[in-house]
């Protein structure tokens, strides 16, 4: 270390024999020391701020030519550490995580503000992660006109976003593929929704045929919002919602002897840490087999972890001892991954955090 630099200073990182490696923002208080916005030296101003956000709306057009619904900014995987910028329509959700984009969030946000003219610009300062930062959690900095809660378009369907208080930026954006990819098996079949939130894999398989569905969370908000979904895309389908802990309500179908042909299962992060990495593992070896035993044979298990500690590997042993304790046989069918508007950072395994294996019951 040469000088003093304080929490989001920028640094010159250089190697052994004093070659650049690249320019990044330091923070004494986080594990990761310094976090590289660009490997050649150069100012992490406005200008470079400009040129990514422009090449992160040019990857999104061609991915999604028609959707105005998605993640614009993707912290390490669009070359932008500690910063998460999600677009729903006329409206922009930034999450500042790092000391260095909580000190430059103003000329942030005005850079957003010319390149994409929201209606209403947040910038939400709530996420755990920034503690680990030595950042406190505060209020959202509001620019613009921002209800409630808006309706924005997203697959076909309409959809209502809570911005300034819902999780994360308002919604999970990082199934869309799977959500599709699971509808293709929907048709005709009945259908447990675990963890189901706001409804949207719900939404998928009931617009794609499904003879019922029925979405399980313990989050009363995520239920309303749920049903709001469904009353507003799909309200003649077979559908129920039931706002209930996950694991009551598959004692209950054990129990009752009620079974399914489709088990989605998308937790919330089990597994925060390393240190958490056995307990958790443990939490999801449990969870999965109390599924399997209410699944029919011949049904599909989609099930999800989004915690980058759990790869696919694991993720897959894991699914071994749950099928074990079910006293079951799964075949697998699929291995998928985080939407495309997360992308991945071949150099920050951390950037690749979501695993969906979709697995066929044997007996």
């Amino acid at each position: 270390m040469e000088g003093a630099p304080g929490p989001g200073d920028e640094v010159l990182v250089q190697d052994h024999r004093g070659s650049p490696v690249g320019v990044g923002l330091y923070n004494p208080h986080s594990l990761i020391a310094a976090r590289l916005f660009a490997r050649t030296p150069r100012p992490i101003d406005a200008a470079l701020v400009r040129e990514r956000v422009r090449r992160a709306r040019e990857l999104r057009a061609r991915l999604y030519p028609v959707e105005f619904t998605y993640r614009l900014v993707y912290s390490e995987g669009d070359y932008r550490p500690g910063l998460v910028v999600d677009r729903y329509g006329d409206y922009v959700v930034a999450q500042s995580l790092t000391a260095g984009i909580e000190r430059r969030i103003d000329m942030i946000l005005d850079v957003l503000a010319e390149e994409l003219s929201p209606q209403g610009l947040v910038c939400r300062r709530d996420s755990p992660i920034r503690e680990r930062e030595g950042l406190p959690l505060l209020e959202p900095v509001v620019r613009g006109e921002v209800p409630d809660r808006v309706d924005v378009g997203y697959e076909g369907f309409v959809i209502a976003v809570d911005l300034l208080s819902g999780q994360k930026t308002g919604e999970f954006l990082d199934q869309r593929e799977n959500r599709r990819r699971v509808a293709q098996e929907a048709r005709g079949r009945r259908i447990l929704d675990l963890y189901c939130h706001t409804g949207l894999f719900t939404l998928h398989c009931a617009a794609a045929g499904a003879s019922f569905v029925l979405g399980v969370d313990r989050s009363g908000p995520a239920i309303e919002r749920a049903r709001e979904n469904l009353a507003r895309n799909a309200p003649t389908r077979p559908v129920e919602f039931r706002e209930s802990g996950v694991e009551e309500a598959l004692d209950g179908f054990e129990r009752d002897g009620e079974r399914f042909d489709i088990i989605v299962l998308d937790p919330p992060a089990l597994v925060r840490s390393r240190k958490e990495l056995d307990a958790g593992a443990r939490k999801y070896v449990a969870v999965n087999a109390q599924a399997l035993r209410v699944l029919k044979p011949d049904g599909l298990l989609a099930t999800a972890t989004c915690s980058h500690h759990v790869d696919a590997p694991l993720f897959l042993d894991i699914l071994r001892q749950a099928a074990k304790h079910a006293k079951t046989e799964l075949r697998l069918v699929e291995v998928l991954g985080q939407s495309r508007d997360h992308p991945v950072l071949l150099a920050a395994r951390e950037t690749s955090y979501l695993t969906m294996a979709l697995l066929e019951r044997l007996r």
